[in-house]
């Protein structure tokens, strides 16, 4: 039995694996139903682990058994830089987040080797208009804004006529996709801990990453202020609109945000919250994004300020019944949703010219081989 078969390996790995995987050595001891002593006394000594356990922690890890009987440690994976606040970021990364940032960037790696160097250096080519912009004298952001909008090809009065928040993130998700060349990811992560998170690394593509599991006008801002980073060269992880006091790059990545969705013609002052969620409504994007707009242009008072954000604060977030059609999402609908219809057609285009294998495609949609076929 494999319990019984008993194997050593290099200690260095499993703390790799673990680390990689976003887990402490309680969490993992407890899966593994063991006391945290004899976990961590394999992580020292890498001696006398059984078989068994070492599958089982392969499978909470996400790793190829494989990966456990290396020589030595792969790379770690590169982080973005962390620009939540002090007490959530000194915290760690939760495994949800690791997990996703380890899909990010396998995800990219794999459009990257699919279309090679040169297809992204071209897609790309709008980096030199932006470098030019930011290296303007006048506010970059008035710069980057109008730039934007006319790259996007979505002006404020199609903005306004949007039905709804949710048509609204996927005109924007797909507009910018295809446009800039930039993939939007949504991934369930734990919602206090994380907005959203950017790869821009120097060699394309790139990628912005939102919260699945909030609302679309807030995935929408996060979406934003994201791109805003990628236009600095930044990879970050971030909290943008539940972040106070926010400085320095976060600050702009937010005033960008704010100024694109609601440019200063298009700001209203507002007196109470049914005016607030009106204004909201018509822009797509969250209460409190139109509220510090308002109040950014001096339409409203400090104390009206505080008092309409105290006001949002303490509002009930209205939670989502469950619906029976909701449980039977079709794996086709739920794999666009959550790697963008971009990246979906990406994947399915190479594994129908032979540049990538079945397993391979299936592995990046999180789709059965089946599924896989059905579309040829």
């Amino acid at each position: 039995m494999p319990q019984n078969i008993k194997i050593q390996i290099n200690p260095d790995i499993l703390t790799w694996a673990r680390e990689e995987a976003g887990y402490k050595p309680e969490d993992i001891a407890g899966k593994l139903h063991i006391p945290t002593e004899r976990y961590t006394h394999w992580e020292t000594t890498g001696e006398e682990i059984p078989l068994g356990k070492v599958k089982e922690i392969a499978t909470y890890y996400k790793r190829q058994l494989a990966v456990f009987l290396l020589p030595s440690p792969p790379p770690k994976i590169k982080k973005p830089n962390d620009y939540r606040n002090l007490a959530i970021s000194q915290v760690g990364l939760s495994h949800e987040i690791m997990m996703s940032l380890r899909r990010t960037s396998n995800y990219l790696t794999l459009a990257g080797e699919i279309l090679g160097d040169q297809y992204w250096k071209d897609q790309y080519h709008w980096q030199i208009e932006v470098k030019n912009l930011m290296e303007k004298e006048t506010d970059k952001n008035d710069l980057l804004i109008n730039w934007l909008r006319n790259t996007v090809k979505i002006d404020i009065n199609e903005q306004k006529k949007f039905r709804g928040n949710e048509e609204a993130f996927r005109k924007w998700r797909n507009s910018i996709e295809q446009e800039l060349g930039v993939f939007i990811f949504q991934f369930d992560m734990p919602e206090e801990e994380i907005d959203g998170f950017c790869y821009a690394d120097d060699k394309p593509p790139y990628a912005i990453i939102v919260n699945k599991k909030h609302a679309a006008c807030k995935k929408i801002f996060t979406i934003f202020h994201e791109l805003r980073h990628i236009f600095q060269h930044q990879s970050g992880i971030c909290l943008p609109e539940s972040t106070s006091n926010v400085q320095g790059d976060e600050l702009v990545c937010n005033s960008f945000a704010g100024k694109f969705l609601v440019p200063d013609s298009e700001v209203s002052t507002v007196s109470d919250m049914t005016d607030l969620t009106q204004l909201a409504m018509q822009f797509k994007i969250s209460r409190e994004v139109y509220l510090r707009r308002s109040f950014e242009q001096r339409l409203i008072s400090k104390s009206d300020f505080f008092r309409l954000l105290k006001e949002i604060k303490e509002s009930p977030i209205p939670k989502k019944k469950p619906n029976s059609k909701e449980m039977r999402i079709k794996p086709t609908v739920l794999s666009k949703s959550t790697r963008g219809e971009r990246f979906y057609n990406l994947i399915l285009d190479a594994v129908y010219n032979n540049k990538i294998d079945y397993f391979s495609a299936s592995d990046a949609l999180g789709m059965g081989y089946s599924y896989i076929a059905a579309n040829e």
